[in-house]
């Protein structure tokens, strides 16, 4: 995947990141996995994570075909698991709501966005990487398997809602 490109997103990428998470709720939903069907992650949210300077796209042929969040931990949502963390310093990095567009699917593009936010992870000097995802969502899962993440436990997001939770420790 030498021509996708990474950088942080801007408010000019929003339209191509709202209907990538469009077609993710679709996906999701025709696949049964309630995740992201009550609204969110909504353009509040990512307008929040370009000024955070936590958003960022993948681009290839000059179209946004993947967008993901990257967070520094403390993570509010992984503070309580029922389970245990591999690592407990807080000096990890987080990936949330990543989506692959339609277009693109089946071209690795998801691996390559794993690839860069683990090398984001370790330039950075952190001590592992986190995900979370619906227990259902078996395209996140083989993902985290895929990279070698152990699977730690369960955490639950703001709205309550279980999610698996894993880590990958450097």
């Amino acid at each position: 995947m030498t021509s996708l490109k990474f950088r942080l997103a801007t408010a000019a990428d929003l339209p191509q990141v709202m209907t990538i998470v469009e077609e993710a709720r679709q996906f999701l939903h025709e696949r049964g996995i309630p995740q992201w069907q009550n609204g969110y992650p909504d353009q509040t949210v990512f307008r929040s994570d370009i000024a955070h300077q936590a958003l960022y796209v993948g681009i290839l042929n000059q179209k946004v075909v993947v967008m993901m969040t990257l967070l520094a931990g403390p993570d509010p949502n992984y503070q309580k698991i029922a389970g245990t963390w591999q690592q407990l310093d807080d000096n990890y990095l987080v990936m949330h709501r990543i989506a692959v567009a339609r277009q693109a699917a089946g071209q690795g593009i998801a691996e390559a966005a794993f690839e860069f936010a683990i090398n984001q992870a370790q330039q950075a000097k952190k001590i592992s990487f986190r995900i979370d995802t619906h227990e259902k969502n078996q395209g996140m899962r083989h993902l985290a398997a895929k990279f070698d993440f152990t699977q730690c436990g369960t955490v639950w997001m703001a709205d309550g809602s279980p999610r698996l939770a894993f880590e990958l420790v450097f």
